[in-house]
């Protein structure tokens, strides 16, 4: 009789402790089937002697040319997969030339590319949203692992929504330099804002490239979630500029000192 009584309390310590994982796990996807997300995507600076986005360019330029009204992302599916639940989107592209077209794209949230276009919901300062990553695996592009730099309350006229933030700087060995910014809202994990600057100097293939200087922008403009809005986000994005600038000089005050 005692070991059968012993046995109950057993059984209920053993069921915590396989709930109690589950319930810590943090929640991969935090989008349904049905939600949509609308995008407007442009270059708001080109400073070149090049032709803007001359036949055969092939670069970060190439969607965002200022020949889109807006990019609707759908969800249509969401498949569990073990190495990251996969959210497949149906994309709509509306066309400034009055024309409609559509594609459709699979995010793996556990395994962003260099676009890191959707992460997981819930996701933390610290933690990584994209290994290494080698765009066109020429070794010439190298991704370095990207994590979260913080978390911020980013404040609409609708609502104040948790927003993780990551920003960086990417060098080739071209000499270009290419400085990132991405902000995802933290319950949904979907990427509200993209910043992209580059500065690329001349480059001679046979035939010389002229040197440019970009910067393509994506931002959410609307969406079915409630209390999804992008404000102004000028002045987040000043700050973020700032604490560059301040870290790198911050960097070469220190390399002076220890070449002194």
């Amino acid at each position: 009789m005692n070991k059968k009584i012993l046995l109950i309390p057993l059984a209920a310590l053993l069921l915590t402790a396989m709930i109690a994982p589950a319930l810590a796990q943090p929640e991969l996807v935090g989008v349904q089937v049905g939600d949509w997300f609308k995008y407007e995507a442009q270059v708001t600076q080109w400073e070149s002697t090049m032709e803007f986005l001359e036949p055969g360019y092939i670069g970060p330029l190439t969607l965002a040319d200022n020949e889109t009204n807006y990019i609707l992302y759908n969800v249509t599916a969401i498949t569990p997969d073990a190495g990251g639940d996969n959210v497949t989107f149906t994309i709509t592209y509306d066309w400034k030339n009055g024309t409609i077209t559509t594609a459709t794209t699979v995010e793996t949230v556990s395994t962003a590319d260099q676009t890191i276009f959707m992460i997981g919901a819930n996701m933390t300062a610290g933690d990584m949203v994209s290994d290494t990553f080698d765009f066109l695996n020429l070794g010439m592009f190298q991704y370095p692992p990207r994590y979260i730099n913080e978390t911020i309350d980013l404040v609409n006229p609708n609502a104040t929504r948790e927003t993780n933030v990551c920003n960086y700087t990417l060098p080739d060995l071209l000499g270009a330099s290419y400085d990132y910014i991405f902000f995802w809202d933290k319950a949904t994990g979907m990427r509200v804002y993209y910043e992209n600057h580059g500065e690329v100097p001349e480059i001679n293939f046979g035939t010389v490239q002229p040197a440019y200087t970009y910067t393509v922008k994506w931002e959410l403009v609307d969406s079915s979630v409630d209390g999804l809005l992008v404000p102004d986000l000028t002045a987040p994005i000043l700050l973020l500029t700032l604490m560059s600038i301040t870290a790198l000089v911050a960097l070469l005050q220190r390399r002076k000192k220890i070449a002194i």
